[in-house]
């Protein structure tokens, strides 16, 4: 049972075994039905139906592609509209039960279709021009050695049908030619494509084609001479192309949700000489066979040696190029990412866009499907989960903020690279990640010779980390080890550049800075600004009795309750000694007010500790000015808040007064 859910795990698995069901009860309602208008009709629901999901499923490619891959989809969903319109004509004409012969507007959408998929995928290879070239010379190949055998085997046949009728037996041909192109196209721009390029996606595609072409072929017997019915071996063909059309459109939307990237068999290079090969092996057996005495056969050969040197030729020159093209690809996306890490290091970018960036290059680097980076907290010295890259199918839950565990751990401990291909059997792996993870690689982060963190990349499927690429994780870690440590240092001398060293809040220059962009803001605006300046009216008189350690514990605490008080876009600022500024944008009389009541309640609850007692906060003056009524520069407003602020504690000092004279 685990089994078949792992075999199911992607929705395209699912997405075809549903296929494949409704598929076989179509067949089988077909065997039984006997031949007629019902038969026809289930096979036209068939046809339709399957055609249509094909189009749906392309249309979400097309969607979801880059820009530079959308043309090629495009070209696929006009070869897809192509087959509807063929399968929605031949259907109305069975059921009917209206004989036709080519050609028709059947047979024009279906060639017309096949031409698209051609355009299609040599889309695929745009901008790679000798990728493109090499397909195209496939086709010629394919195209010479076909017409070549076509000739040579059936050319009495051939030449009767076409003095009885030409117009149809040129539809058959150009049936034969281009559906064969059209396969031989897919086959080739699978073996051009970058070596890392997902397979399973084209792998269907090539299958959806190849099957649609043989139930085209299978067909045309029939069809060329009027007895084309449902129920035949081209009803389950047809529909299972269509079916591995849309399996293909949809592993191609999986595969770039999940940043899926193929690993490289040595064996592929080779294999990009597979079609023009097997076209010259063909065409070579072809020769061999021919009879020298035939005009036909002396131009035959001539041309079967011509594509047997051209397709020869031409795949060991494109090998070699392909081959070097895909060493510069590789190493040119290596710098790439080096340099990205590199404007990171430079303060280029925000330490949290940092982290997210080196996650995301090292899942890309390694090809695997998620990474993680844990740094040490500064507080306590425990190292905890920083950032985390995921595909939507790789179902790793968010872990940020908590304690490393697991394969990071051991490269911690080891202050060495960790790679466990096999990720179960590895002594240190997580058991409740076993169903998920397959292999991992794990490295400590080290700058100046500490290690400040670790970064550990997960697959999904085992799979042996090949030296280039552990030398490559070495390399990367290095740099981004640098860049996160000179990041953090950047982030600490902001940090004290904007905020006080006691108590954390903004400093006067910051505060003052802060101010005056906000005022004008607030003037191009037409908005409202509150400022309040706030005094520790017996702060004196805490650091003479109890020493100055008391009083900063004072001030502290006074400035943890103003920033628990405010909200996200109020600044707190410390101004002087004792004094503090809360501004407060787009803030009115009223909510101002009731701030600055709710602040002063708290602090009369708060508590110093000194001479093993706990004694009250002293009293804290307010003092309120608004822009644009109180002046319209930062000097005038904190004149005017100042001026309330001595107001206020004139009053707190009549209020102690009178206490002291009751007492």
């Amino acid at each position: 049972m685990i089994r078949l859910q792992r075999a199911m795990s992607r929705p395209s698995d699912r997405q075809l075994a549903l296929g494949v069901a409704g598929l076989v009860a179509i067949v089988v309602i077909e065997l039984v039905l006997p031949a007629g208008y019902v038969r026809a009709a289930i096979a036209a629901i068939g046809w339709l139906g399957y055609s249509l999901g094909a189009l749906l499923r392309v249309s979400q490619a097309l969607s979801a592609a880059r820009r530079d891959e959308r043309l090629s989809w495009i070209f696929l969903g006009a070869g897809c509209v192509s087959w509807l319109v063929s399968t929605g004509y031949r259907s109305m004409l069975l059921i009917a039960d209206v004989p036709s012969s080519p050609p028709s507007v059947g047979d024009a959408a279906a060639l017309l279709g096949a031409i698209f998929f051609i355009l299609g995928f040599i889309a695929m290879l745009r901008g790679r021009r000798l990728a493109t070239y090499t397909v195209l010379l496939d086709q010629a190949a394919v195209g010479i050695g076909l017409v070549a055998v076509i000739a040579f085997a059936v050319q009495d046949v051939f030449l009767v049908e076409m003095r009885d009728d030409p117009v149809a037996t040129a539809t058959v041909l150009l049936y034969t030619i281009l559906y064969a192109a059209a396969t031989g196209a897919a086959i080739s721009a699978f073996f051009a494509a970058p070596l890392d390029t997902p397979r399973r996606a084209h792998v269907w595609l090539i299958a959806g084609v190849g099957l649609t072409a043989a139930a085209y072929l299978f067909s045309l017997p029939q069809y060329l001479h009027g007895t084309f019915t449902a129920g035949t071996l081209s009803d389950p063909m047809w529909m299972l192309g269509m079916l591995a059309i849309s399996i293909g459109a949809s592993s191609s939307l999986e595969d770039r949700q999940q940043l899926v990237v193929s690993q490289p068999s040595p064996l592929r290079p080779f294999a990009r000489m597979a079609l023009p090969g097997v076209v010259g092996v063909a065409v070579g057996i072809l020769i061999v066979v021919s009879e020298d005495h035939r005009t036909e056969a002396i131009v035959l050969r001539a041309s079967a040696l011509l594509t047997v040197v051209l397709a020869a030729r031409v795949g060991l020159a494109m090998y070699s190029n392909w081959r070097q093209g895909e060493v510069e690809g590789r190493r040119a996306r290596q710098f790439e990412a080096l340099y990205e890490v590199g404007l990171a290091a430079a303060g280029e970018r925000s330490f949290d866009d940092l982290l997210k960036l080196v996650v995301e290059q090292a899942t890309a680097l390694t090809r695997t499907d998620g990474a993680m980076l844990a740094l040490a907290d500064d507080p306590d010295g425990k190292f905890v989960i920083r950032a985390l890259n995921k595909g939507p199918m790789f179902r790793l839950r968010d872990s940020v903020g908590e304690p490393l565990a697991g394969l990071s751990l051991a490269a911690l401990e080891s202050r060495d690279l960790v790679v466990a291909e096999q990720y179960a059997d590895h002594p240190q792996s997580t058991p409740q990640l076993h169903d998920l993870i397959r292999s991992a690689i794990a490295i400590p982060l080290v700058a100046h010779g500490e290690v400040i963190g670790t970064l550990a990349a997960y697959s999904t499927q085992p799979r042996r980390f090949a030296s280039e690429t552990r030398r490559l994780i070495r390399l990367y870690t290095a740099q981004a080890a640098i860049a996160i440590a000179n990041a953090r240092l950047l982030a600490e001398t902001h940090r004290l550049a904007r905020d006080d060293d006691l108590t954390g809040v903004m400093n006067r220059r910051s505060l003052m800075e802060r101010l005056e962009a906000e005022i004008h803001s607030a003037n191009r605006h037409g908005d409202i600004l509150a400022v309040a300046l706030c005094d520790v009216d017996g702060l004196k008189s805490v650091n003479d009795s109890a020493g100055h350690l008391a009083g900063n514990e004072v001030l502290i605490k006074v400035a943890r309750v103003m920033r628990e008080s405010v909200r996200a876009e109020d600044i707190v600022a410390r101004f002087g000694g004792d004094e503090f500024v809360v501004m407060l944008p787009r803030t009115g009389q009223l909510p101002a007010q009731a701030l600055v009541s709710r602040m002063s309640t708290r602090l009369r609850e708060e508590t110093y500790h000194w001479a093993g007692a706990e004694h009250s906060v002293p009293r804290v003056s307010f003092g309120i000015a608004w822009f644009p009524e109180d002046g319209r520069t930062a000097d005038a407003l904190l004149a005017a808040a100042d001026e309330r602020m001595y107001v206020d504690k004139s009053r707190g000092r009549a209020a102690v007064d009178r206490a002291a004279d009751a007492d």
